[in-house]
């Protein structure tokens, strides 16, 4: 004897009668299926079209491409704030591009702000460069005398 197992109906009324509600009617209408596809590839054409491929942004035109990189650089930083002057030491920087010196600029007023408890602008312009070393030693010790001059410590950030 092979007996079919129903599943429950749960009190549904599809289960014994067609339901009234407008909702849960299927309308068939010829073509439907083929109206979707043609709007789903619309809608992927529309896409690719629109859509820019993905390009580096850090890579250079090609008129860039060609340009030498700039030589190294030398760099240091100072900024006076209150009573004091905070000076870094001359170093060298392997690139003389903009950004590396701003990138040390940075480092520079992020590690003045931990150390003593300033609040520089990490966007600001703190570091001098020079094409040689003798000639950022001259005006950093420059500076440095103006400063002492005025009465202001002279506080040496060191290493960072």
């Amino acid at each position: 004897m092979s007996t079919t197992r129903q599943a429950p109906d749960y009190g549904r009324p599809e289960a014994s009668m067609q339901s009234a509600s407008p909702f849960r009617r299927r309308a068939t209408i010829p073509g439907l299926a083929a109206h979707r596809g043609t709007v789903l590839c619309g809608l992927a054409l529309l896409a690719a079209v629109t859509c820019r491929p993905a390009v580096a942004q850090d890579d250079p035109g090609p008129d860039l491409a060609a340009q030498p990189m700039r030589p190294p650089t030398v760099i240091w930083c100072s900024v006076p704030s209150g009573d004091a002057l905070y000076v870094s030491g001359v170093t060298r920087l392997s690139s003389g591009s903009f950004m590396a010196a701003r990138a040390y600029s940075g480092r520079f007023g992020r590690t003045v702000n931990a150390r003593y408890g300033l609040h520089l602008n990490l966007e600001g312009n703190y570091c001098r460069q020079s094409g040689n070393r003798a000639t950022a030693a001259t005006a950093r010790a420059a500076q440095i005398g103006r400063m002492a001059a005025r009465n202001l410590a002279i506080v040496s950030v060191g290493v960072f």
